[in-house]
């Protein structure tokens, strides 16, 4: 019988930069958190077991991938590898090493540290995501409570890949009605106060049933 393990890909935007947990055990090479499915234990209870144990938070956002498992060894057992990917602010995790673990944040164009397959399952993971950024909530996982209209256009362009027009952008949230304003302000180092807003789940959910999408 082949052995069953689920791969996690963690990601965060930090540093102007979409980037990728990493984990690295005393004497070994830079890994996505794995481990081997229980029993009788349910795909993604292992893939959250995995992550408790191995970064040791708990992922509110965390959807199943895609299953590896075409390779076939010279010698030994097959294993197929169920990939699950989650949305995380860096804040959460601690890097401080424990147990012998390092854990460090990784850019996409710094993931050559990877074995072949787990840097295909990254960049998969990267796809994914930006596939779903136009016709789902799927962004707002990484954004804090109540952010500013920068941080979140900041985050389109990260995650994307592009630089998009301050104003078409603003124009088409508006159109959307998506966000609503807190009240509050964020004081910036120059200029004037940048007014907080925050996300309204609803909103997109009816945009989703209907088929409308945030396209840039």
């Amino acid at each position: 019988m082949p052995g069953i393990a689920v791969e996690t890909v963690l990601m965060t935007i930090s540093g102007d930069a979409l980037r990728t947990l990493l984990l690295r055990p005393e004497g070994g090479a830079w890994q996505l958190p794995r481990g081997a499915v229980g029993r009788r234990e349910p795909l993604r209870r292992s893939a959250e077991r995995v992550i408790a144990e191995q970064v040791g938070i708990h992922v509110d956002y965390l959807e199943q991938l895609y299953t590896f498992g075409n390779t076939v060894p010279d010698a030994g057992e097959r294993e197929i590898e169920i990939c699950y990917y989650g949305l995380v602010p860096t804040s959460l995790v601690d890097l401080a090493a424990s147990d012998g673990i390092q854990r460090a944040w990784f850019a996409e164009r710094e993931l050559t540290v990877l074995p072949p397959l787990e840097e295909k399952i990254v960049l998969r993971a990267c796809q994914r995501l930006r596939g779903k950024l136009s016709y789902t909530a799927v962004g707002f996982e990484l954004l804090p409570e109540q952010f500013t209209l920068v941080e979140l256009q900041q985050l389109y362009e990260i995650i994307l890949g592009k630089r998009l027009d301050k104003r078409n952008f603003r124009r088409r949230i508006a159109e959307l009605g998506i966000l609503e304003s807190t009240g509050a302000e964020r004081v910036q180092p120059r200029g004037r106060p940048a007014a907080l807003f925050s996300f309204k789940p609803e909103v997109f959910e009816r945009l989703e049933s209907r088929g409308d999408i945030l396209a840039f």
